[in-house]
């Protein structure tokens, strides 16, 4: 991924909002979620959890 230098804010704050996304953006999106997933070690459980205690909670985290 390369470096985009700006001039000025408003020319950043252009390039910050997609308003008519189309394939090529969402593939890339999603490329991109699959990218920080792998690097990520958290483990995404689908459902609701009840803990008994703030502490049972913390320790479900690590």
């Amino acid at each position: 991924m390369s470096i985009k230098k700006y001039t000025s804010f408003e020319e950043a704050s252009k390039d910050m909002w997609i308003m008519n996304p189309n394939d090529d953006y969402y593939n890339k999106l999603k490329a991109h979620f699959e990218f920080w997933k792998k690097l990520s070690n958290r483990k995404i459980e689908k459902g609701i959890k009840k803990f008994k205690s703030y502490e049972e909670f913390l320790k479900s985290k690590n």
